[in-house]
């Protein structure tokens, strides 16, 4: 008998099981320590993302150190590195490594309001992965939101086009708001949007499938090449579309505005 799969309920359940794991630990710290939870969050996506990840990958946090400028980086969060490459200490899941080590670096938040804290977390990401990419260009990045409390695309689009300007070293790959609202990053333009093929952000509502996208992509830049029955597991969204009918806005490297898509007829 052919048992019949559901990839796009198996995703979504990713993102329910991150929910109900952030509520869990939530429901043990109580209310008056709910400021200092974020490094349980931190914790549940690490694990979410090694469950699912080639073990020939390290997943954990650290430090980027630069020796020829005899400085270092502030904490990241996530710190991804592959296994064949040298770090220069390691703990546990501590890890200081140099920048030609990291594959790719995630910064982790409860929730970020509109403003100052939005603008300062994607400067602090922008430069992190920057001064990542000065030497090691593949680096990836992304940013992980939890909760989208008032937050939308619009204000994200806003700052990454404004923070990076037009510089690709600066930008950020993905970006995760809540459950349901999804940015990504595309190098050369996506060949469906109908607009001009060059460096741009799209902005997509996915309903429950924001967190297990973001988790997704990474995986599949890690990994360098997946297959067609891979995609189909990792990126449930099919049709003659895909996430692709599910848009909202764009946002052009270099440029000073954000654009709605046009509806599909």
């Amino acid at each position: 008998m052919t048992i019949r799969q559901d990839f796009t309920s198996y995703q979504l359940s990713i993102g329910k099981s991150l929910k109900v794991e952030e509520n869990r630990i939530r429901e043990l710290i109580g209310k008056e320590h709910w400021l200092t939870d974020g490094e349980h969050k931190e914790q549940l996506l690490r694990e979410a993302i090694a469950n699912v990840l080639p073990e020939t990958f390290r997943v954990g946090t650290g430090f980027i150190c630069y020796p020829a400028d005899e400085t270092s980086s502030g904490q990241i969060d996530i710190l991804i590195t592959p296994k064949s490459s040298p770090t220069l200490y390691k703990k546990g899941e501590l890890h200081f490594v140099t920048a030609s080590s990291v594959t790719a670096i995630i910064e982790v938040k409860t929730k970020l309001s509109r403003g100052k804290k939005l603008r300062d977390v994607i400067e602090k990401l922008s430069r992190q992965i920057r001064d990542i990419r000065s030497t090691n260009q593949n680096c990836w990045a992304g940013l992980f939101i939890y909760n989208k409390g008032r937050l939308t695309d619009q204000d994200v689009l806003t700052e990454l086009q404004s923070i990076t300007g037009s510089d690709p070293l600066g930008c950020i790959n993905c970006v995760a708001i809540g459950e349901d609202i999804f940015i990504r990053y595309w190098e050369n333009g996506h060949r469906q949007s109908g607009l001009q093929q060059q460096a741009i952000w799209h902005s997509y509502t996915l309903k429950g499938l924001s967190h297990p996208y973001l988790i997704s992509n990474v995986i599949e830049h890690c990994t360098g090449q997946i297959d067609e029955q891979q995609a189909q597991a990792l990126y449930p969204l099919r049709g003659e579309y895909g996430k692709e009918a599910l848009r909202s806005r764009y946002a052009f490297l270099g440029q000073e505005t954000v654009e709605q898509f046009e509806e599909r007829s």
